[in-house]
């Protein structure tokens, strides 16, 4: 099964993200900001990390940079509600996919982000 690391400060929100990916066949590690992301790719492993835009120990952009630094076999995806324009053309300069976190097409995505296939496709059914 492969791991997704979520990175968000606002647990009500990591949680619940945590419920739609487990339902949809995915193991979720938790981090609450940038450090404890770190901390915990530091002694485990994750094939994506989700990671939140705004967090008060830092910020997306910065936890993507470590990623793609250190682990580069690692996935990495924006999830926010902040989609204006200069974060969204902020990203693509970086080549990351971002993704408001109420979207539909989410769990759509981060199968195809780790090359598993739709569940949605696997259960002979539609989202």
């Amino acid at each position: 099964m492969k791991t997704i690391l979520l990175v968000d400060d606002d647990s009500f929100i990591r949680q619940l993200l945590a419920k739609l990916f487990q339902k949809n066949g995915f193991s979720v590690a938790e981090a609450d900001g940038v450090w404890s992301a770190k901390q915990f790719l530091e002694t485990d492993q994750a094939e994506l990390v989700c990671s939140d835009l705004n967090m008060p120990d830092g910020n997306g952009f910065e936890l993507y940079n470590y990623v793609h630094q250190n682990y580069p076999d690692i996935g990495f995806m924006l999830l926010t509600n902040d989609l204006r324009l200069s974060v969204c053309n902020k990203a693509n300069e970086y080549g990351i996919p971002i993704e408001a976190k109420n979207s539909s097409v989410l769990i759509e995505k981060i199968a195809k982000q780790l090359n598993t296939g739709s569940p949605y496709e696997k259960q002979g059914r539609n989202p």
